[in-house]
């Protein structure tokens, strides 16, 4: 039994992005729990057959369509959950979206878009379970951002920018909350081995190596989704993957000023290895 479970005796989780990846991921690690779980995710094919896997897992599946930046349908789905079972014990604000591209090949409504997703939608999410929780006394957000929330490399600056805005947010609620007994935890991974790469929005070019990264990636889904479970039962504020990534969260402390450029060497040494293989 998962010690987050063991906690929330209702069992009532709320997950975007809950139709593949990471997001799937953690619904199944819940089901195989017996949690009652709101899928949310914007492809209603893929929804219904992730729908399906986690009530095999042993869960229950209740299946929300709508898109994270529009908050009157997140509400109408949060809402509905709530009437049906009662509260929300755990939500996971896992919808997201990639993007590559150096910031003058990028179009301003590109940016728009990749923060619309990535940060307002985890804004939505944060601005209606957070009163839910509070007048529960009880509950536990968990935000997906990234890597490069901190790391910040270049050719990625849509993306980094909206994961290093969900990490702000996060250790905001977490002052915010905490007196009620509600806690905020965020996952910070490097590339996770999952499809994502594949919607990269930008340049063809960053398309590919995203997908390559992620194909590459040693960060299995599954992998993460535990250890990050049993991070948000400790209270854990931060989930930093893999190791290599810890050790350049330390190294911006430490060294700020040489920082940037130990990232900018790694990175281009990365991509012309990437390039490489992908000529192959």
């Amino acid at each position: 039994m998962l010690k987050l479970t063991q906690q929330y005796s209702s069992k009532r989780a709320f997950v975007t992005g809950a139709a593949g990846g990471v997001g799937l991921a953690f619904a199944l690690e819940l089901a195989a729990d017996g949690w009652k779980i709101a899928m949310a995710d914007l492809d209603i094919e893929k929804l219904r057959v992730a729908a399906a896997q986690v009530t095999s897992a042993g869960g229950v599946a209740e299946s929300y369509s709508f898109d994270v930046s529009d908050y009157a349908q997140f509400k109408v789905a949060v809402e509905n959950f709530k009437e049906k079972f009662g509260g929300i014990d755990f939500a996971i604000n896992c919808a997201g979206l990639g993007c590559g591209g150096c910031i003058d090949e990028l179009s301003i409504e590109t940016f728009r878009q990749i923060i619309d997703v990535n940060l307002m939608g985890t804004i939505n999410g944060c601005h209606l379970f957070a009163p839910m929780m509070k007048a529960q006394k009880s509950g536990h957000i968990l935000n997906i951002a990234s890597a490069a929330a901190f790391i910040s490399p270049p050719m990625m600056s849509a993306y980094n920018i909206s994961k290093a805005g969900v990490v702000s947010l996060s250790e905001t609620l977490r002052g915010e909350l905490a007196d009620n007994n509600v806690y905020t935890t965020v996952l910070m991974p490097t590339y996770i081995r999952t499809a994502m790469g594949k919607a990269t929005l930008g340049p063809e070019l960053y398309n590919r190596r995203s997908q390559y990264l992620m194909e590459d990636s040693a960060l299995d889904p599954a992998d993460v989704a535990r250890v990050t479970l049993a991070a948000v039962a400790a209270k854990q504020l931060y989930v930093v993957l893999p190791g290599r990534a810890r050790f350049l969260w330390r190294l911006k402390r430490l060294l700020p000023n040489r920082f940037w450029a130990v990232v900018k060497f790694g990175a281009e040494k990365r991509i012309m290895e990437v390039d490489k293989a992908l000529q192959r």
